[in-house]
Protein backbone atom coordinates (compact mmCIF):
# COMPACT_ATOMS: atom_id res chain seq x y z
CA UNK A 1 0.00 0.00 0.00
CA UNK A 2 1.40 3.39 -0.99
CA UNK A 3 1.60 5.79 1.93
CA UNK A 4 1.90 9.55 1.55
CA UNK A 5 5.11 11.11 2.78
CA UNK A 6 4.72 13.32 5.82
CA UNK A 7 6.76 16.40 6.84
CA UNK A 8 9.52 16.22 9.41
CA UNK A 9 8.51 17.48 12.86
CA UNK A 10 10.00 17.74 16.33
CA UNK A 11 12.14 14.83 17.61
CA UNK A 12 10.42 11.94 19.36
CA UNK A 13 10.79 11.70 23.14
CA UNK A 14 11.00 8.22 24.66
CA UNK A 15 10.78 6.84 28.16
CA UNK A 16 12.63 3.55 27.79
CA UNK A 17 11.57 0.95 30.37
CA UNK A 18 13.87 -1.96 29.47
CA UNK A 19 16.46 -2.96 26.87
CA UNK A 20 17.85 -6.47 26.41
CA UNK A 21 20.25 -8.26 24.07
CA UNK A 22 19.00 -11.68 23.02
CA UNK A 23 21.96 -12.36 20.73
CA UNK A 24 20.02 -13.80 17.79
CA UNK A 25 22.69 -12.82 15.27
CA UNK A 26 26.01 -11.05 15.42
CA UNK A 27 28.18 -9.88 12.57
CA UNK A 28 27.58 -10.15 8.80
CA UNK A 29 24.44 -11.58 7.23
CA UNK A 30 23.17 -11.66 3.65
CA UNK A 31 24.50 -8.13 3.12
CA UNK A 32 28.11 -7.76 1.95
CA UNK A 33 29.37 -6.55 5.35
CA UNK A 34 32.74 -8.26 4.98
CA UNK A 35 33.39 -7.36 1.34
CA UNK A 36 36.36 -5.03 0.65
CA UNK A 37 35.48 -1.34 1.01
CA UNK A 38 34.73 0.88 -1.97
CA UNK A 39 34.54 4.62 -2.54
CA UNK A 40 31.28 6.02 -1.11
CA UNK A 41 30.91 8.26 -4.14
CA UNK A 42 31.94 6.36 -7.27
CA UNK A 43 32.16 2.79 -6.00
CA UNK A 44 35.81 2.36 -6.95
CA UNK A 45 37.58 -0.37 -4.98
CA UNK A 46 40.93 0.03 -3.34
CA UNK A 47 43.77 -0.83 -5.71
CA UNK A 48 46.99 1.02 -6.25
CA UNK A 49 45.37 4.10 -4.73
CA UNK A 50 44.61 3.84 -1.01
CA UNK A 51 41.09 4.88 -0.07
CA UNK A 52 40.90 7.94 2.19
CA UNK A 53 38.67 7.92 5.28
CA UNK A 54 36.28 10.65 6.37
CA UNK A 55 38.11 12.41 9.22
CA UNK A 56 34.92 12.75 11.27
CA UNK A 57 33.29 9.31 11.17
CA UNK A 58 36.40 7.30 10.17
CA UNK A 59 34.07 5.00 8.22
CA UNK A 60 33.26 6.47 4.81
CA UNK A 61 36.07 5.99 2.30
CA UNK A 62 36.93 7.86 -0.88
CA UNK A 63 39.31 7.28 -3.77
CA UNK A 64 40.03 11.01 -4.11
CA UNK A 65 39.45 14.38 -2.53
CA UNK A 66 37.13 15.21 -5.42
CA UNK A 67 34.89 12.22 -4.63
CA UNK A 68 34.78 13.15 -0.96
CA UNK A 69 33.74 16.73 -1.70
CA UNK A 70 31.13 15.57 -4.23
CA UNK A 71 29.64 13.06 -1.78
CA UNK A 72 29.48 15.48 1.16
CA UNK A 73 26.39 17.33 -0.08
CA UNK A 74 25.18 15.47 -3.16
CA UNK A 75 25.29 11.80 -2.23
CA UNK A 76 22.34 9.56 -1.30
CA UNK A 77 20.02 11.04 1.33
CA UNK A 78 21.33 14.54 0.76
CA UNK A 79 24.98 13.62 1.06
CA UNK A 80 27.38 12.26 3.67
CA UNK A 81 26.96 15.51 5.60
CA UNK A 82 23.62 14.22 6.90
CA UNK A 83 24.70 10.64 7.58
CA UNK A 84 28.23 11.07 8.95
CA UNK A 85 27.16 10.86 12.62
CA UNK A 86 25.15 7.69 11.93
CA UNK A 87 28.16 5.99 10.33
CA UNK A 88 30.33 7.03 13.25
CA UNK A 89 27.78 5.34 15.53
CA UNK A 90 27.85 1.97 13.73
CA UNK A 91 31.58 2.02 12.95
CA UNK A 92 33.24 -0.04 10.24
CA UNK A 93 32.04 -3.25 11.95
CA UNK A 94 28.38 -2.26 11.50
CA UNK A 95 27.53 -2.68 15.18
CA UNK A 96 25.97 -0.27 17.69
CA UNK A 97 27.71 -0.94 21.00
CA UNK A 98 27.17 1.74 23.65
CA UNK A 99 23.76 2.05 25.41
CA UNK A 100 23.39 5.76 24.58
CA UNK A 101 24.18 5.04 20.93
CA UNK A 102 21.59 2.25 20.85
CA UNK A 103 19.05 4.69 22.27
CA UNK A 104 19.82 7.31 19.63
CA UNK A 105 19.64 4.60 16.92
CA UNK A 106 16.16 3.51 18.08
CA UNK A 107 14.99 7.12 18.15
CA UNK A 108 16.28 7.75 14.64
CA UNK A 109 14.43 4.69 13.34
CA UNK A 110 11.15 5.59 15.02
CA UNK A 111 11.51 9.20 13.88
CA UNK A 112 11.40 8.01 10.27
CA UNK A 113 8.25 5.89 10.63
CA UNK A 114 6.23 7.63 13.35
CA UNK A 115 3.82 9.34 10.95
CA UNK A 116 2.77 5.85 9.85
CA UNK A 117 3.31 3.95 13.10
CA UNK A 118 1.30 6.27 15.36
CA UNK A 119 -1.82 6.42 13.14
CA UNK A 120 -1.61 2.64 12.81
CA UNK A 121 -1.49 2.25 16.60
CA UNK A 122 -4.47 4.56 17.14
CA UNK A 123 -6.51 2.88 14.40
CA UNK A 124 -5.85 -0.66 15.62
CA UNK A 125 -6.53 0.28 19.25
CA UNK A 126 -9.89 1.72 18.22
CA UNK A 127 -10.80 -1.30 16.09
CA UNK A 128 -9.97 -3.74 18.88
CA UNK A 129 -11.23 -1.40 21.62
CA UNK A 130 -8.38 -2.62 23.82
CA UNK A 131 -5.16 -1.29 25.27
CA UNK A 132 -2.05 -2.78 23.73
CA UNK A 133 1.35 -1.97 22.34
CA UNK A 134 3.00 -1.31 19.00
CA UNK A 135 5.31 -4.20 18.15
CA UNK A 136 7.97 -3.23 15.62
CA UNK A 137 10.19 -6.01 14.34
CA UNK A 138 12.80 -6.09 11.61
CA UNK A 139 14.80 -8.74 9.81
CA UNK A 140 17.68 -6.24 9.70
CA UNK A 141 20.02 -5.34 12.54
CA UNK A 142 19.75 -2.22 14.66
CA UNK A 143 22.87 -0.88 12.96
CA UNK A 144 21.51 -1.48 9.45
CA UNK A 145 18.14 0.10 10.23
CA UNK A 146 19.68 3.14 11.93
CA UNK A 147 21.58 4.36 8.87
CA UNK A 148 19.86 7.15 6.89
CA UNK A 149 20.65 5.42 3.59
CA UNK A 150 20.89 1.72 2.59
CA UNK A 151 24.67 1.84 2.21
CA UNK A 152 26.89 -0.37 4.38
CA UNK A 153 29.95 0.89 6.24
CA UNK A 154 32.11 -0.54 3.44
CA UNK A 155 30.38 1.69 0.88
CA UNK A 156 28.45 -1.14 -0.76
CA UNK A 157 24.64 -1.08 -1.11
CA UNK A 158 22.58 -3.28 1.18
CA UNK A 159 21.34 -6.32 -0.69
CA UNK A 160 18.03 -6.72 1.13
CA UNK A 161 15.11 -4.39 1.77
CA UNK A 162 15.16 -2.66 5.14
CA UNK A 163 11.68 -3.49 6.35
CA UNK A 164 9.74 -3.05 9.58
CA UNK A 165 6.69 -5.18 10.34
CA UNK A 166 4.12 -3.38 12.51
CA UNK A 167 1.68 -5.21 14.79
CA UNK A 168 -0.78 -3.98 17.37
CA UNK A 169 -0.88 -6.57 20.15
CA UNK A 170 -2.66 -6.87 23.47
CA UNK A 171 -0.92 -8.41 26.48
CA UNK A 172 -3.09 -11.48 26.02
CA UNK A 173 -1.79 -11.91 22.46
CA UNK A 174 1.75 -11.28 23.70
CA UNK A 175 1.43 -14.07 26.29
CA UNK A 176 -0.39 -16.55 24.06
CA UNK A 177 1.38 -15.96 20.75
CA UNK A 178 4.75 -14.24 21.05
CA UNK A 179 5.91 -15.90 24.25
CA UNK A 180 4.62 -19.27 23.12
CA UNK A 181 6.94 -19.21 20.09
CA UNK A 182 9.87 -17.45 21.80
CA UNK A 183 10.27 -17.91 25.56
CA UNK A 184 12.95 -15.17 25.65
CA UNK A 185 10.18 -12.63 25.06
CA UNK A 186 9.20 -13.18 28.70
CA UNK A 187 12.28 -11.18 29.74
CA UNK A 188 10.45 -7.88 29.14
CA UNK A 189 6.98 -8.96 30.28
CA UNK A 190 6.79 -6.93 33.49
CA UNK A 191 7.99 -3.67 31.98
CA UNK A 192 5.83 -4.18 28.90
CA UNK A 193 2.79 -4.78 31.07
CA UNK A 194 3.53 -1.60 33.00
CA UNK A 195 3.94 0.40 29.79
CA UNK A 196 0.63 -0.88 28.39
CA UNK A 197 -1.20 -0.07 31.63
CA UNK A 198 0.28 3.39 32.09
CA UNK A 199 0.55 5.16 28.73
CA UNK A 200 -1.79 8.15 28.35
CA UNK A 201 -4.28 7.02 25.73
CA UNK A 202 -4.82 10.33 23.93
CA UNK A 203 -1.17 11.38 24.07
CA UNK A 204 1.14 8.35 24.12
CA UNK A 205 1.69 4.79 22.99
CA UNK A 206 3.57 1.76 24.31
CA UNK A 207 6.25 0.41 21.97
CA UNK A 208 8.35 -2.74 21.74
CA UNK A 209 11.14 -2.98 19.15
CA UNK A 210 13.00 -6.13 18.14
CA UNK A 211 15.78 -6.46 15.57
CA UNK A 212 17.53 -9.34 13.85
CA UNK A 213 20.65 -8.80 15.96
CA UNK A 214 18.61 -9.64 19.08
CA UNK A 215 18.35 -6.09 20.39
CA UNK A 216 14.96 -5.52 22.01
CA UNK A 217 13.57 -2.47 23.79
CA UNK A 218 10.32 -1.49 25.53
CA UNK A 219 9.18 2.06 26.17
CA UNK A 220 6.56 4.78 25.94
CA UNK A 221 6.59 7.70 23.49
CA UNK A 222 4.24 10.49 22.52
CA UNK A 223 1.83 10.28 19.60
CA UNK A 224 3.04 12.20 16.58
CA UNK A 225 1.00 13.70 14.99
CA UNK A 226 -1.69 14.42 17.59
CA UNK A 227 -4.47 11.97 18.43
CA UNK A 228 -7.13 13.60 16.21
CA UNK A 229 -4.89 13.56 13.15
CA UNK A 230 -3.77 10.01 13.95
CA UNK A 231 -7.45 8.98 13.89
CA UNK A 232 -7.93 10.53 10.44
CA UNK A 233 -4.71 9.17 8.95
CA UNK A 234 -5.18 5.78 10.56
CA UNK A 235 -8.52 5.25 8.88
CA UNK A 236 -7.21 6.56 5.56
CA UNK A 237 -4.09 4.40 5.57
CA UNK A 238 -5.17 1.21 7.29
CA UNK A 239 -8.95 0.71 6.95
CA UNK A 240 -8.38 -1.75 4.11
CA UNK A 241 -4.99 -3.06 5.26
CA UNK A 242 -4.34 -6.24 7.17
CA UNK A 243 -3.75 -6.46 10.89
CA UNK A 244 0.02 -6.42 10.29
CA UNK A 245 1.63 -3.80 8.03
CA UNK A 246 5.06 -3.94 6.40
CA UNK A 247 6.99 -0.69 5.94
CA UNK A 248 10.03 -0.24 3.73
CA UNK A 249 12.02 2.32 5.70
CA UNK A 250 13.65 3.67 2.52
CA UNK A 251 10.24 4.57 1.09
CA UNK A 252 9.10 6.70 4.04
Amino acid sequence: KNLKKMPVATPSVFEWRQCVELGYADGPDSNDDMAPPVCFNCGKSEGKTKLLRCSKCQVARYCSRECQVANWKKGPGGGHKFSCDAYKRVGEDMMVVMPDEKESARKDIFQRIRFYACPYFVYRSQVTNKRGFLFLQSDSTLAEMSLPVPILANGRPMTKIRGILMHFLTMEEYNNELCKDDFEMFTVKNELQSAVENYKESEELAVMMRFRCGHMAVGITQLMPNYALCETLGKEYYEHAGTAVQLNIDDV
